[in-house]
């Protein structure tokens, strides 16, 4: 069968791509909620993870939400937003329209071959990831699968200098937006789970190696980071 990937120079971006992770972890660039997932999907032989968000609130200076060229992030966070937040930015100038943009977890994954690629897209589907699908092959790059949840909230809050929202309406806005980052919170959560209860027989003994020689527990980083009263769910371990 032909190869579309080539093992050895795939196996040196893994490498280096889980350094890295560790890296980002460590200067505050990854986030956190992240963690569980990334270190499952790098445990198994062939796959790694490229880039990734856990879900996010912003609040853009754009003509239209989905906008690329002159758009203007004004804030950004990983975290529920206060209505503080909320309304210290609508109070700035802005040039376009202000939109107020929550967004649920997006995950790129490289896998080793296709039969790995459908195997993470199945499992991804299983927890929540509908929009998810194989977005490039390339040999030295893997297969480079998209996953997505469809997890997402748009509001027009301000135009020029016109606000669009009372004080009241910024408080509900700041609740549904709060309520559906965390749904996205949630679909981690069971991704982890999906993961986790379909791991392969034999895990890269590389990244084992490595989680033990820097004591690091996955069950614990799980513990503190997944079962929180505003997930509102557990998980027991197999």
């Amino acid at each position: 069968m032909l190869k579309l990937v080539n093992e050895g120079l795939w196996r040196e971006r893994k490498i280096e791509f889980w350094n890295r992770l560790w890296e980002d972890l460590e200067i505050g660039y990854l986030d956190e909620d992240l963690l569980p997932v990334l270190i499952e999907f790098n445990m198994r032989p062939k796959s790694y993870t490229i880039s990734s968000c856990s879900g996010r609130i912003i609040l853009s200076d754009s003509e239209k939400p989905w906008s690329r060229e002159e758009t203007n992030i004004v804030f950004k966070k990983h975290e529920p937003i206060t209505i503080d937040e909320l309304i210290n930015v609508t109070y700035k100038p802005i040039t376009k329209r202000l939109w107020l943009i929550v967004s649920g977890p997006i995950l790129h994954i490289s896998t080793l071959d296709l039969d790995e690629a459908l195997s993470i897209l199945k499992i991804a589907r299983l927890a929540g990831f509908k929009h998810s699908g194989i977005l490039s092959i390339n040999k030295m790059k893997g297969i480079i699968v998209e996953l997505q949840t469809g997890i997402r909230f748009t509001q027009l809050i301000k135009v020029k200098n016109t606000s669009l929202i009372s004080q009241s309406q910024a408080s509900i806005l700041v609740d549904i937006a709060n309520e559906i980052l965390l749904d996205g919170k949630q679909a981690l959560f069971k991704l982890y789970r999906e993961l986790y209860g379909n791991r392969p027989k034999n895990l890269d003994e590389y990244i084992i190696r490595y989680l033990n020689e820097h004591n690091i527990e996955l069950d614990k980083i799980v513990q503190r980071l997944y079962l929180r009263e505003d997930l509102g769910e557990n998980i027991e371990f197999i």
